[in-house]
Parts: structure tokens; C-alpha cells; sequence
């Protein structure tokens, strides 16, 4: 008899130093960037890449140079990499997010297009534009072996 096999689960990316404000606050809250036009929806980005999402890491400076780091450099610079994850029923994807969030079409396309130079598969992103309670997440922190290891449900 086969074990049930545990559901794929849609995870938001981030580092400890941000875990303490989203338990403090109980959510997962949507986010826009210096660059998101003003008629756009704030989104809470999750992601069904199961090793990491290669957008979700920000460029650092090295030697002048903005580079994107490796999650070793995260882990130490950021107090360590973590993982909420929830249901991907629970969000919205491609198509029907960027709709919901506003997002033109051209500014859509760019960030397709900076997903695959990164690395990243933007069919893989999902996201909300109201807040995601963190108590309907798991949370699982990278650890030292590179693996991801569940902290609390």
C-alpha cells in the first residue's frame, strides 16, 4: 500500500530577518516595489518551485556590481532563508492574478521576461492581492545541508 502523498504546496520566500514581521503581524502581506505603478494591486508572491524561486532572490552589490546572490549568501546575510507554504487553491495564478492586480499586459510581459533571465518559471508564481494569514502556512527553514526542514504547521 502507497503512503498519501503530501500535496504540492505554493511557498512565499523569504528571510528571517522578514519571518519575525510577518508572525508578529500574522500576515503575509502583499508587497509592491519602488518600480510598481500606482494603478497596481500589492501582491503576496508564492511560488510552486520546490527548491527555491530564482526571482525571489534580490540582487546584491558586489564590488560596485549588483549580482544576484546564492542562497548561502541569503542564509547568512539574511538570518537564514524560510519558506511559508499554503494550498495554490488558496491563490490566484498567471493569468487571472495579473488581472486581479492590475498588472498591464506590457508590464506583465517584462517581468516574464526578467523571470527567465533569472532563471525562474513564471507559470510556477502565484499570488494574492489580500493579506495570507501565516497560521494557514507551514514553515520550513533551508538548512545547513541545503534541504528544507518543516519549523511549524
Amino acid at each position: 500500500m502507497n503512503a498519501p502523498s503530501t500535496p504540492m504546496l505554493a511557498w512565499h520566500y523569504t528571510l528571517g530577518v522578514h519571518l519575525l514581521g510577518i508572525l508578529e503581524n500574522g500576515y503575509i502581506l502583499p508587497q509592491d516595489t519602488p518600480d510598481t505603478p500606482a494603478v497596481e494591486c500589492p501582491v503576496a508572491w508564492f511560488s510552486l518551485n520546490q527548491q527555491h524561486e530564482p526571482s525571489a532572490l534580490k540582487s546584491i552589490l558586489v564590488n560596485g556590481k549588483a549580482q544576484p546572490p546564492t542562497l548561502a549568501v541569503m542564509r547568512q546575510l539574511g538570518n537564514g532563508v524560510y519558506r511559508l507554504g499554503i494550498s495554490p487553491r488558496a491563490l490566484l495564478g498567471g493569468e487571472p492574478l495579473r488581472r486581479e492586480a492590475r498588472i498591464s499586459k506590457a508590464r506583465w510581459a517584462e517581468l516574464l521576461k526578467q523571470a527567465k533571465a533569472r532563471g525562474a518559471n513564471a507559470a510556477e508564481w502565484f499570488g494574492s492581492v489580500d493579506p495570507v494569514a501565516a497560521s494557514d502556512c507551514v514553515i520550513e527553514v533551508l538548512g545547513d545541508d541545503q534541504q528544507w526542514v518543516r519549523v511549524a504547521s
